[in-house]
């Protein structure tokens, strides 16, 4: 049960709603201006590879990526914040699994936003050492692999609420817990592209809770 307000509710769930559909159209639309040129190197690439990767960025473009990136970890921030809310009144009066979801999430985003692609893409042109574009490179993608972990636990945290109430549909629940699952196995094969498919789940399941959030509000409004 959540004890609020219609108004409340209905800005609840729009808040959910819409920042979860923003940071998930944000954070994949980045990568087209991120990609442009031709697509990443695999996690395990050779420095020559890595070089020609960050050779061929444009840097207008790049930077635009990287700061649509960023509004869309800000919009999950929002999404993170409604969330929290959302599951902290189904819990209440001790919310420990929303608290651990919240912080989660809050540690993903400030994993990912480490990234040093950036720095490596804007001295291109200055000339930029293999080896360094290599550094570069690998430490963003270890901190993002590793931001999987802390996603991870976000998705089961919030799993966890959804099968021990009633605040969302069970299969929403169940969702979460095999996609949070697949996200923190994933770190131990993180060169490889199993990742990816824990991860795709885990930001369809971010689609699929908004159009509920958006659909709930409406029928509340009704």
């Amino acid at each position: 049960m959540i004890p609020q307000s219609p108004p409340a509710h209905r800005a609840l769930l729009s808040t959910i709603g819409a920042a979860g559909m923003a940071a998930t159209l944000l954070l994949f639309g980045a990568q087209g201006f991120l990609q442009a040129g031709g697509a990443e190197p695999a996690f395990d690439a050779d420095a020559a590879e890595i070089q020609t990767f960050f050779d061929t960025r444009g840097p207008e473009l790049f930077s635009a990526g990287a700061y649509v990136s960023l509004l869309g970890l800000v919009a999950f921030l929002w999404f993170l914040g409604g969330v929290h809310a959302l599951l902290r009144h189904s819990e209440e009066p001790q919310a420990w699994r929303s608290a651990i979801a919240l912080v989660s999430g809050v540690v993903f985003v400030s994993t990912v936003i480490t990234s040093g692609w950036e720095l490596a893409a804007i001295r291109v042109e200055d000339g930029l050492d293999p080896q360094l574009a290599r550094f570069a490179f690998d430490m963003g993608n270890l901190w993002f692999a590793t931001s999987w972990m802390a996603l991870g636990s976000f998705a089961l945290a919030t799993g966890w609420v959804i099968l021990s109430s009633r605040v969302l549909p069970h299969w929403l629940g169940w969702w979460a817990v095999i996609a949070g699952t697949g996200l923190v196995a994933a770190r131990a094969v993180w060169t490889t592209p199993l990742w990816f498919f824990p991860y795709a789940l885990f930001w369809l399941w971010v689609i699929a809770l908004s159009v509920r959030c958006l659909r709930r509000r409406t029928s509340a409004r009704a």
